[in-house]
């Protein structure tokens, strides 16, 4: 136990369970880190019956080393004249601050229940529009109309001021169960969110073929890697989103049976999904060589980490296909064109994609003669052939 700096706090990760750095200089001082990467400063002390209390001073990264040191400092000698911060806390809800809430839904609801994605995108949203506006305000005082106009003021971005609404309704809901508020409270009742056109974007056969041009021209010219090329063609071959692929592990491919089956996905939190393979997707990932202690098919720069930049080089491949407009996401919504094209119906295309939620157990004799497997090896077919697999 040493002397907490800065660089201890930012070159400590938590693994598979929770870390906690004490500060030697200060005793009952520390940083605790969570396994979604979430760090925030902590004090733990004995309260005069004797209990051991331990109370979130508040999350780094918002408040600096020194400022939680000498807030620990603070409570640790209020606790020595016979305080109890965690009583204290507990007794002053009825003061609590949205900012307060906010902190509680982020470590007590989201950590361990919602995906690193999910908490860093909450995270955003609360630290760049959410509490610089209505964070000092007392959760028992927002109004309708503060939420309405904190809304309004988002308009030029319809999916950030939605997701914002979203994200206050949560954190209301959660805090009504948490007896923090009473029930009938809600300050975002009312207020509408707003309508998001949503864009489609599908890939001719022609644009495949220019696509597949500019993935071997990028290839050759060493502009990008053999992998990066073999994650975009793999993604046009199973529809899979984006974060599927690039966390893919060698554990979750099954090329005997000719599946990819991800146990953690944006779907359904608690089933498996099952993603079929066709011949083209297959050869795919029976080109990539392995790499030895790391578990992912697209690895990274970093040791046993998977690859964690596509957009960046699909700009360039892109631009020299002449597709400028085409995001990766349109990748997957080509995938499901060229099925329906091909006689795929809504519910079979719905099940390759993921919209319905497979069972982990009984998927692999339902895919092995089901129009799934058809309807995805005519898809490969077509696109493989437009790729020239």
């Amino acid at each position: 136990m040493t002397r907490l700096t800065k660089r201890d706090i930012d070159q400590t990760s938590a693994g598979d369970k929770e870390v906690v750095l004490w500060d030697s200089s200060l005793p009952g001082f520390g940083v605790r880190i969570k396994p979604s990467g979430v760090k925030s400063f902590v004090i733990q002390y004995r309260n005069r019956h004797g209990r051991s209390r331990r109370v979130t001073l508040g999350r780094y990264g918002v408040m600096t080393l020194e400022e939680a040191r000498t807030e620990a400092r603070q409570q640790l000698s209020a606790v020595s004249r016979g305080s109890d911060p965690r009583q204290d806390r507990d007794e002053g809800r009825s003061a609590m601050t949205v900012a307060d809430l906010a902190d509680r839904y982020m470590s007590d609801h989201c950590e361990g229940r919602c995906k690193e994605s999910t908490i860093k995108a909450h995270q955003w949203l609360l630290d760049k529009f959410i509490l610089p506006d209505v964070g000092r305000r007392s959760i028992h005082e927002l109004r309708h109309s503060d939420v309405d106009r904190l809304h309004q003021s988002l308009k030029e971005t319809r999916y950030n001021a939605n997701r914002v609404l979203g994200l206050l309704k949560a954190m209301y809901g959660r805090a009504r169960i948490w007896g923090l508020v009473e029930p009938h409270i809600d300050p975002t009742t009312g207020v509408r969110p707003f309508r998001e056109t949503r864009r489609q974007r599908f890939l001719s056969m022609e644009e495949l073929k220019k696509l597949a041009i500019a993935l071997d021209q990028a290839e050759a010219d060493h502009a990008i890697n053999k992998t990066v090329g073999a994650a975009y063609r793999l993604l046009i071959l199973t529809g899979a989103r984006l974060g599927e692929i690039q966390k893919l592990k060698w554990e979750e491919v099954d090329l005997a049976n000719g599946l990819i089956l991800l146990r953690q996905h944006k779907s359904d939190r608690h089933g498996a999904k099952a993603i079929p393979l066709s011949q083209a997707a297959s050869r795919i990932l029976e080109s990539i060589e392995r790499v030895d202690e790391n578990p992912y098919v697209f690895v990274g720069k970093k040791d046993k980490q998977h690859i964690t930049d596509l957009q960046r080089p699909w700009r360039r491949i892109r631009a020299r296909a002449g597709l400028a407009d085409v995001r990766i996401h349109d990748l997957r919504h080509t995938f499901a064109s060229m099925g329906i094209s091909v006689g795929g119906s809504l519910p079979i295309i719905g099940g390759l994609l993921g919209h319905r939620t497979p069972q982990a157990t009984a998927v692999y004799a339902h895919l092995a003669a089901d129009p799934l497997r058809q309807t995805t090896e005519q898809v490969g077919s077509v696109i493989g052939n437009a790729l020239g697999l």
